[in-house]
């Protein structure tokens, strides 16, 4: 294929059927082992690691430095994106712990009250997105699922709209968990990967508020609901934009939920089509939901806004703080056709004071303070709060990390850009459209957006490089179609039927939302080609 090197230029093995299987073996290992034999994450993630080593030493001649190199890089990766997830979990624990998801979803039930479309697009596509936006591990679901069955919705659609609301909100959610590995597996501008990333997120927002109003209404129930699901989305995804345009990507779900809350619910019921039924059942009201006030149950998130905008836009702090940057030596090192990695002096830089997992726990600590003050922290709920984050984020933290090493050993072998050459060879121009569908196969089987771009970024990143594309583009893709895997997830799944009475039935929510999924993907890798060949977007 024209512009395509040869692979003895490129330091590996020739271009072969067999050695391309065994190159990407690992990922298949993985795969395998978790979709048909019900495998978790970090031992499926430990097996392929082993895998990734033995093919990395026999076919691809990597030495001992290769093996060591890889792990320790990968283990090093790993510790901002875990740094997120266990303070982004703490902090919703301490939250939960007061109540005031009660007080908070009381207040937006009341505001939508007597039309069933807004609350159901409020509380189980909105409400979502903003728990996403710093908590996610299925955190959203088990939230919001259990409202709109106490609103009288049926279990089925109480558990797949808040599963299909919530993904699209993944990739700059938990603080930018996913993002954070885009920025950490690939060499990507940080602000570009934000802007360019903000706009395919933001379209698949769009994609998900159409499959929420069309399952609840069909096609239909669709004219009443899409006035609602455009200003919602529009609201969304201009705080979206904005953020990772002008701010910062890491709070960005955080403030598009936050500001399409907040809008949705002061404006939507005010508009003709949407007036509240005169004759209409008042919803009910729990009275766990009214015991203090909005402002105090919310105040936690308040705290974090203000911190993080303290941070990033406060030229003389920001630049101060991000002084402090920690990262490992690695010497150059390289495999026995050639292949090389180069030297570092500090591999993944992490600057440690502006860093989402440090922000949020001062968030925390500051919001800590606040409840005692009030009077609405439980006795032990910080040392309870802990606990739980330990015992929650034990799965995602095993998961995270093998899969990782098993990654990066794939990317200092060579065997990631020797996988990358041989899907460049066979698909061509096609590959803009399929590559979505990569993203979609991780997240379904790591039930999470993370652990797919954790699999694939590097891979995704190296077929765009071998096809002279946009990288940010293809990454794009990756990242919003690894985020709207999560409502086809069957971890995610499963933790939503459990809180509705559902278990046991939880194929049948997956054959909703895996239709949908296959639509989404079409839809983002058709925007990608589009932007890739007829925009030449770079």
């Amino acid at each position: 294929m024209e512009g395509i090197a040869s692979m003895a230029s490129l330091g590996l093995p020739e271009m072969s059927i067999v050695t391309w299987i065994l190159a990407l073996s690992p990922v298949l290992v993985c795969l395998v082992l978790m979709m048909f034999c019900n495998m978790s994450g970090g031992r499926a993630g430990m097996l392929s690691w082993l895998v990734s080593m033995a093919v990395a030493s026999f076919c691809f001649g990597g030495g001992v430095d290769i093996l060591a190199s890889g792990t320790l890089k990968g283990l090093w990766t790993t510790i901002m994106v875990l740094y997120i997830i266990w303070s982004s979990m703490f902090l919703y624990n301490i939250v939960n712990s007061t109540g005031s998801f009660k007080v908070i979803g009381g207040m937006f039930t009341k505001l939508t009250n007597g039309n069933r479309l807004l609350q159901l697009l409020i509380l189980g596509w909105v409400f979502p997105s903003f728990i996403q936006g710093v908590c996610g591990f299925g955190v959203p679901v088990a939230v919001a699922a259990p409202l709109l069955l106490g609103l009288g919705f049926n279990p089925l659609l109480s558990v797949i709209t808040p599963l299909l609301g919530h993904s699209w909100g993944i990739t700059f959610g938990s603080l930018g968990a996913s993002y954070s590995v885009l920025l950490q597996m690939s060499p990507v501008e940080p602000d570009r990967m934000a802007w360019i990333g903000s706009l395919f997120i933001a379209f698949g927002g769009l994609l998900v508020g159409l499959c929420i109003i069309h399952f609840y209404g069909g096609f239909k129930g669709m004219a009443e609901g899409m006035p609602a699901m455009l200003f919602l989305m529009g609201v969304m995804a201009i705080g979206l934009i904005v953020m990772c345009r002008f701010v910062s990507a890491y709070v960005a779900t955080f403030v598009a939920g936050a500001a399409g809350l907040i809008l949705g619910s002061l404006v939507l019921p005010k508009l003709p089509m949407y007036r509240p039924d005169p004759n209409a059942e008042p919803a009910p009201v729990d009275p766990e939901s009214e015991k203090f006030s909005f402002l105090t149950a919310f105040s936690a998130y308040l705290i974090l806004i203000v911190v993080v905008l303290a941070a990033y836009l406060i030229a003389p702090l920001k630049a101060a703080l991000e002084t402090v940057v920690v990262g490992l030596p690695f010497p150059e090192t390289a495999i026995s056709y050639g292949y090389t990695n180069a030297a570092t002096a500090k591999y993944s830089g992490l600057k440690l004071l502006t860093t989402p997992g440090t922000l949020i726990v001062i968030s925390s600590i500051l919001a800590i303070l606040f409840y005692k003050m009030k009077g609405v922290l439980p006795a032990g709920a910080v040392g309870q709060s802990l606990a739980n984050t330990a015992k929650q984020s034990i799965g995602a933290t095993t998961t995270v990390m093998t899969m990782t090493m098993m990654a990066v050993i794939m990317t200092e072998a060579g065997m990631t850009t020797y996988v990358a050459y041989g899907i460049a060879m066979s698909t061509g121009k096609l590959f803009a459209i399929f590559s979505p569908f990569i993203a979609l196969l991780g997240g379904f089987v790591t039930s999470s957006g993370t652990s797919s771009n954790v699999l694939f970024t590097g891979l995704q990143y190296q077929v765009a490089d071998i096809l002279q594309i946009s990288p940010y583009v293809v990454l794009a893709m990756q990242t919003t179609a690894s985020s709207l895997s999560n409502s086809f997830s069957p971890a995610n799944t499963a933790l939503g039927c459990g809180t509705v009475g559902l278990s046991g039935r939880e194929g049948e929510c997956l054959k909703v939302t895996g239709v949908y999924n296959l639509f989404q993907c079409i839809c983002v890798g058709l925007l990608g080609w589009v932007s890739c060949y007829v925009l030449h977007l770079k």
